[in-house]
């Protein structure tokens, strides 16, 4: 045991209720929903996305910090996953509940369904889906 002297040992916090409740929804998910691409669903990076399921950052390798979604980011998560506005109070997140039902509310975002479309089509190339998207994304901006 003696070579374990210096060995520190870190526990991460559990995650809040609201971040169980996005895994369990995301593992759920039928077809699989990886980190990564419910994050670029829901517009985030998956490192960022990762930090709020698992409801912690670590800082150093011996430093962990909790980390809690804000509101506007959660409801974006839990669109993604399917998650309800009532799951989402039940959580304890009233604010991000009434976001959601908003997003829920407004319906799909063309521009978003559109370039969805050309992510998945077997039709374009690497290359011209990312010009598309690009086209997508700045018509999106110029909409009023």
């Amino acid at each position: 045991m003696d070579g374990l002297k210096g060995l520190m040992v870190t526990t991460s916090p559990p995650p809040p209720p609201e971040a169980q409740l996005i895994a369990r929804l995301r593992q759920e998910h039928i077809p699989h929903l990886s980190m990564r691409e419910a994050a670029r669903r829901a517009g985030m990076s998956a490192s960022l996305w990762t930090q709020y399921e698992q409801g912690y950052r670590k800082v150093t390798a011996a430093v962990t910090i909790p980390i809690e979604a804000t509101d506007d980011k959660l409801a974006a998560m839990a669109l993604v996953v399917g998650a309800t506005p009532g799951e989402l109070r039940d959580a304890g997140r009233d604010k991000a509940a009434i976001i959601l039902q908003k997003l829920i509310d407004a319906g799909p975002d063309e521009h978003s369904q559109m370039a969805e479309a050309v992510r998945v089509s077997r039709d374009f190339t690497e290359r011209q889906k990312q010009a598309l998207i690009e086209m997508i994304g700045r018509a999106r901006d110029s909409t009023p």
